[in-house]
């Protein structure tokens, strides 16, 4: 048969069926049917009449019925109207594609709805604080604890001081025995967050840990005992471990239980949701309700505006300012807090900074910048290293630049190297070939080597990150 011929009588025969169901077949079982395609075999003796019903499983079983009981009538009226010698014989089947395609776009609609198909960026600015919930699990381990130690990282900044400053408190009000140990020679900036006179840093970690027995462990903007130098092998006596941080620094060690959550902007914004969650109170632990202080908002503003970079980071979102508006409304003032914060220096700090921006080195048509800090440097100006803690951030600031690395010497031959990034470029993955790690924006490794083949090194990749 002509192939032409027979998709042209199939579109007719469809045509007259449509009509004929519309308004010349009487059976009320055949409800709302569409003919969606009709098929005639090699012969046309059969034709396929593909179906669908708008309505449930019984209204289809009844059209069915309702078709068949009129086929014979409509066969009739295929001749007459279509002018054939003899109408094929009509087959009736269910098309179940529409109602698939139904059940398709109510599914992609869902998707949509829910933000199915958003980018990863999308999402997180759709987030408020009540889409950040602490796992039930770390919960639960925080309850079951009685005495605790609580930890920030090696020469922690105020995010981390901060956590674990407003953790404290509110393990305190549950009844709790608390101790936060820290580390010598502190940047400016913590001294004065409300309860860092309490801090302990002890020379023998050991020994206090003899005295307290302590039972449960909690790191803050930290998941790995091994990035809290000296206290390490103190914090791997613990059987009990905990973390809650921001993002997860990749190396060879896995990260303790608990709650590493890279969509949130700091380590603060997280214990703000712990303590939140904590202080609703459990009678199963005989724990009563308790509310959140200023001073805890005080050390959780003090992470959120250092980590955001006074609210102009990329990782700045609206429910950065969601926190930021909750705090304030505590009591938090946020004008001091920030000034304690971000644009505080000791008059040796300012000394070293001085030296440091001597040591300022463009590369890439001024795209990237390489700075270091000596012990030389610290020895000469009577500085301590956590005094260059936000040095990197001003060189970011430098018009032009987009990848940073800023060197710090630990020991001979031996460099700590902070990573930055302008948004659409990646340190993490420099960092982690160093066998550090971090995110793509900010990223942290320790290399061994002198100086000048660790900065060769170094701007060699950042070159090929900028060709990436």
């Amino acid at each position: 048969m002509d192939p032409y011929r027979t998709n042209k009588m199939n579109q007719s025969i469809l045509e007259v069926l449509s009509s004929l169901i519309q308004s010349a077949v009487k059976d009320p079982r055949v409800g709302f049917v569409t003919i969606n395609q009709v098929k005639l075999n090699r012969d046309h003796s059969v034709a396929e009449v593909f179906y669908s019903v708008l309505g449930d499983e019984q209204e289809r079983r009844d059209s069915f019925k309702g078709l068949k009981k009129a086929r014979g009538f409509m066969q009739s009226k295929l001749v007459r109207t279509l002018g054939m010698r003899a109408a094929p014989s009509l087959r009736f089947v269910y098309d179940d594609s529409v109602a698939k395609a139904i059940d398709m776009g109510e599914l992609l609609d869902g998707l949509k709805q829910d933000g199915g198909f958003l980018t990863e960026d999308e999402k997180k600015r759709r987030m408020t604080l009540d889409d950040i919930q602490p796992p039930l699990e770390l919960i639960r381990g925080l309850r079951q604890g009685d005495s605790f130690w609580l930890v920030p990282h090696h020469n922690p900044d105020p995010d981390a001081m901060g956590g674990v400053l407003a953790l404290a408190e509110a393990l305190r009000a549950m009844g709790r025995t608390v101790r936060v140990m820290g580390y010598c020679d502190p940047p400016i900036g913590l001294k004065d967050l409300p309860g860092f006179d309490q801090v302990t840093c002890s020379d023998d970690p050991d020994a206090v840990f003899d005295e307290d027995q302590p039972d449960t462990l909690v790191l803050v903007d930290c998941h790995r005992i091994d990035r809290c130098g000296p206290l390490e092998d103190t914090l791997a006596r613990f059987a009990k471990r905990w973390c809650v941080d921001h993002h997860l620094i990749s190396g060879r060690k896995a990260p303790e239980p608990g709650w590493v959550e890279d969509r949130s902007c700091s380590s603060c914004t997280l214990i703000h949701r712990v303590i939140a969650k904590l202080g609703e109170g459990d009678s199963d632990y005989s724990d009563s309700p308790f509310d959140m202080t200023v001073d805890m908002g005080t050390n959780l503003y003090a992470g959120l505006v250092t980590d955001t970079g006074g609210f102009r980071f990329n990782n700045t979102v609206p429910f950065t300012f969601e926190l930021a508006r909750d705090l304030s409304e505590l009591g938090v003032d946020t004008a001091a807090v920030a000034a304690q914060s971000l644009h505080r220096y000791r008059r040796q700090g300012v000394a070293m900074l001085q030296h440091v921006l001597a040591t300022f080195d463009y590369h890439a048509e001024g795209r990237i910048l390489v700075a270091h800090a000596t012990r030389g440097m610290l020895q000469e100006t009577g500085a301590v290293m956590p005094d260059t803690e936000g040095f990197v951030n001003i060189a970011t600031a430098v018009d032009g630049v987009q990848l940073v690395a800023f060197l710090k010497e630990l020991d001979d031959d031996t460099w700590r190297a902070s990573l930055r990034a302008e948004p659409g470029w990646d340190v993490q993955q420099i960092a982690a070939r160093h066998g550090g790690g971090g995110h793509k924006a900010a990223a942290g490794c320790t290399i061994e080597g002198p100086l000048d083949e660790v900065i060769a090194g170094l701007v060699g990749d950042l070159m090929a990150a900028l060709s990436a």
